[in-house]
């Protein structure tokens, strides 16, 4: 009667169970990264859409704060939005003179390093949860702004550089960055860097899903600026697709 395994036979054993976790692992690794980001980019969404409509309780509407030059842009975030969040650190001071929590090298979803210069660093704030949120004005064109101050048809016209109402629900009014784990790596656009528009109406939302499929997908492919992909995620029902779809996404979790 044979009696246990020989060396060969645990050998080989060995070696088949390296060769399933190597092929097994790298899927698993990736599939929880992937979870994770989704359900704590949902959180942010979430999140933040609570702040806003807390702060339109005792502040008044989006459309109505002051979005003049930078000052109001830093007002509205440490004194109207952030009173509003879990926060655990305010950042203060510039690029060059704060810690490594608050400013660090962001990349472009081609893996680059970009300079990030959009988001001041006393808008940004460390949440409870390990996320970075950061507030910029939103982007606005200077016809937008001089067709809004050129017209006076009533009350529902907000002229100023920030927020152009001009009674739009859609206008952009703000930006947020959030990188769902911090200074954590890889730090880079569509796969822990993501970005939400704040509207007029008060609505958080992934940053450019009110303005249609086309722009969503033209900036969320490669070789975009990766602007649109949490409206992607969003669009696709918070699934990603590599292959063999009609909207691949462009960034590996």
């Amino acid at each position: 009667m044979k009696k246990g395994f020989t060396l060969a036979e645990v050998l080989m054993t060995l070696a088949i169970i390296g060769v399933v976790a190597a092929m097994t692992i790298p899927a698993m690794i990736h599939e929880t990264n992937k979870n994770a980001t989704i359900e704590q980019l949902k959180k942010s969404a979430s999140t933040l859409n609570q702040a806003v409509y807390n702060a339109t309780i005792m502040e008044g509407t989006v459309n109505s704060w002051n979005w003049s030059g930078k000052d109001g842009v830093l007002y509205i975030m440490q004194k109207i939005i952030s009173p509003r969040l879990s926060v655990g650190y305010m950042c203060s001071g510039d690029a060059l003179g704060t810690n490594s929590q608050c400013t660090y090298p962001i990349k472009s979803i081609k893996g680059e390093e970009i300079a990030d210069q959009s988001f001041d660093v006393k808008t940004r704030v460390l949440l409870n949860d390990g996320s970075l949120v950061a507030f910029s004005k939103g982007f606005v064109t200077q016809s937008e702004v001089d067709d809004a101050q050129s017209d006076s048809s009533g009350d529902s016209n907000k002229t100023g550089s920030g927020c152009v109402w001009k009674g739009d629900p859609k206008a952009l009014c703000g930006i947020f960055m959030v990188d769902v784990n911090g200074n954590k790596t890889p730090n880079m656009i569509g796969k822990d860097v993501f970005f939400f528009g704040l509207y007029a109406s008060g609505s958080v939302l992934p940053y450019g899903a009110p303005q249609g499929e086309d722009f969503v997908e033209r900036n969320c492919i490669e070789g975009s600026d990766g602007s649109t992909c949490a409206a992607k995620l969003a669009k696709n029902g918070w699934e990603v697709c590599y292959t063999g779809c009609n909207f691949p996404y462009p960034v590996k979790f």
